[in-house]
């Protein structure tokens, strides 16, 4: 039996738009979305609000050879839509000018806010932290370990 443990990213609207920074700057490949719209197409009983015939209702992307999922639901409806700060997504390479190239186009964009700046620290060659425009904390680093 085949079992995948994946970051689901649940972004509130701006599911579409981070999907192509995604794209954009971690090179992630796009294996499945859906918007609000092509739902309504699978199941006429699916509503949405005006203005949100572009929000993702799932996708599926792949960055190196790991998945992430992004929707715009809330996943505990019990609760507001909130961004939390337990959780982000690391990026790991034993390859030093992979993991520093990956930073530097992710530092060029005007939206991403660095954290940590990537240098060497006491576990990593090299290492950094970012807040990505949807307020997704990445984390780059050079590993020495095998995974």
């Amino acid at each position: 039996m085949k079992l995948e443990v994946i970051p689901f990213l649940s972004l509130n609207g701006r599911g579409a738009e981070a999907i192509t920074f995604y794209e954009s700057y971690l090179g992630a490949e796009v294996l499945f979305k859906k918007t609000y719209k092509e739902m309504t197409e699978m199941d006429p009983r699916f509503t949405y609000k005006e203005g949100e015939e572009n929000y993702i209702t799932h996708s599926v992307l792949q960055i190196g050879s790991n998945k992430i999922m992004i929707a715009e639901e809330e996943m505990d409806p019990a609760h507001p839509w909130q961004l939390g700060n337990s959780f982000s997504l690391c990026i790991q390479s034993k390859d030093y000018p992979v993991i520093e190239a990956i930073y530097e186009k992710l530092t060029q964009h005007e939206k991403v806010q660095v954290l940590t700046p990537f240098e060497k620290n006491s576990f990593s060659p090299g290492y950094a932290r970012v807040r990505d425009p949807f307020g997704i904390v990445i984390q780059l680093t050079v590993t020495r370990h095998n995974f």
